[in-house]
């Protein structure tokens, strides 16, 4: 099977994987979730998968480019801070990344991150940085009660040389788990699409 319908199929698959998570997740306490995302434009296509049970969390990102494939895998233990109604929620463990499919790296994942809800809807800031290629990834998404749509601006990037800064509308889809995503890359300068399943 060639390249094109290869890319194609993968999103799906990572549906399927998230699927599968959420079921084994039937009757957790009301903390614990299941989040699965996929993003797909004409030459790269990235998977996110995590699940939290109490404090811990653990996480894959799967993502094929032009030039090759990365998997990394995370484990945290988050540490509530600040505001017990609106805490700041800091998130310490390892993480390793098969570079390429090729090299094992290890190192370590600190991740912050807070929700607050508005009169409007919600704000979602996230920022992470890892000492694997000494990577960072920031989030800030926005949501709107009315018209009922998200707005994500991201920026990402690492030692290497990568950058990457997107803008995504996302749509949650009424009465279900799953979102439709489309946005914009600003350095790669192509469109993405995409969806994300989410429990939390």
């Amino acid at each position: 099977m060639n390249e094109v319908p290869m890319r194609l199929l993968r999103p799906f698959q990572t549906i399927a994987i998230a699927a599968i998570v959420a079921a084994g997740g039937a009757g957790n306490a009301a903390a614990d979730g299941e989040f699965a995302q996929f993003d797909l434009s004409p030459d790269t296509f990235t998977g996110v998968l995590s699940a939290q049970r109490g404090r811990f969390s653990f996480g894959t990102v799967y993502s094929d480019y032009e030039d090759g494939s990365d998997l990394n895998f995370t484990l945290s233990y988050a540490v509530p801070l600040g505001d017990p109604q609106m805490p700041v929620t800091l998130r310490v463990g390892p993480a390793l990344q098969y570079e390429r499919l090729e090299t094992w790296k290890a190192g370590l994942r600190v991740v912050a991150e807070h929700y607050r809800p508005t009169e409007f809807g919600n704000i979602f800031l996230l920022g992470e940085v890892s000492t694997i290629d000494r990577a960072y990834f920031g989030l800030a998404s926005l949501g709107l009660r009315d018209p009922g749509l998200a707005f994500e601006l991201t920026h990402q990037g690492d030692d290497d040389g990568y950058r990457e800064t997107a803008l995504a509308i996302v749509k949650p889809i009424e009465g279900t788990a799953l979102s439709l995503r489309a946005g914009y890359k600003f350095d790669a300068e192509e469109v993405f699409v995409g969806m994300s399943f989410n429990t939390f």
